[in-house]
């Protein structure tokens, strides 16, 4: 039997009245409907700002269903993460666990060169 790997599965909510997606809320933000149904993400999106310090590496990321939620980027250094940069989820959050999902560069860019 094969299983998925859940913690790569990002889910989202659709606004049953509207059909406004959004990401851990709690009421619709066009409409103000409390009514939705979950649907599941791509997993992909772009980078739209950085929040906070850049050692937490926290960049707000806008998927490609039309949601934005705050992720951190791992496998590479803050410095080389630019708005616009293409992501893939590499883990998600249980729907109740307080952390952040997490997600990597979909085109790495080339290592730096070392000027000595």
């Amino acid at each position: 039997m094969l299983q998925t790997d859940t913690r790569r599965e990002l889910f989202f909510q659709r606004c049953l009245w509207c059909g406004t997606p959004a990401y851990r809320r709690s009421f619709c933000r066009v409409c103000g409907a409390m009514a939705f149904h979950r649907e599941r993400s791509a997993g992909t999106g772009v980078v739209v700002r950085r929040n906070g310090h850049a050692q937490h590496n926290t960049w707000f990321v806008a998927m490609d269903e039309g949601f934005n939620l705050l992720c951190q980027v791992a496998g590479t250094s803050p410095v080389v993460v630019a708005v616009g940069a293409r992501v893939t989820l590499v883990r998600s959050v249980d729907p109740l666990d307080q952390g952040l999902p997490v997600v990597e560069l979909a085109h790495p860019g080339a290592l730096l060169e070392r000027w000595t």
